[in-house]
């Protein structure tokens, strides 16, 4: 038998879909859905609309508070569905520290998809 990941990351680029497919995994599998953009603090909101893009150390922070959401969903038995880029391997690896089981879909699209 297949063993499946405790939670799941689904990362894109923006516009991707990471949203629509994560609320497809959950209603799937009776998961829960954590919208990595609701969870930005307000300095990175102030930042994105000003049209600056975020850095590793804006990023830092959120990642850990998503990290520690997953986490709190785990341990209740929860099976946590994140939407959010995660498209950087150290911002994986932030995740994955506070989840080791976490799983990554990675929605790809061509430029002309997109």
């Amino acid at each position: 038998m297949q063993s499946f990941p405790r939670a799941l990351v689904v990362m894109g680029v923006a516009g991707c879909g990471k949203t629509s497919v994560a609320q497809a995994l959950v209603a799937r599998i009776g998961g829960r859905l954590i919208e990595g953009d609701a969870f930005h603090p307000a300095a990175n909101i102030a930042k994105m609309r000003a049209g600056i893009p975020l850095d590793d150390a804006d990023r830092h922070g959120w990642l850990a508070q998503l990290g520690a959401e997953l986490a709190a969903c785990v341990a209740v038995g929860e099976r946590p569905v994140l939407a959010c880029s995660a498209l950087k391997r150290r911002y994986r690896d932030q995740l994955r520290r506070a989840v080791p089981e976490l799983g990554f879909v990675f929605l790809e699209l061509s430029r002309a998809a997109a």
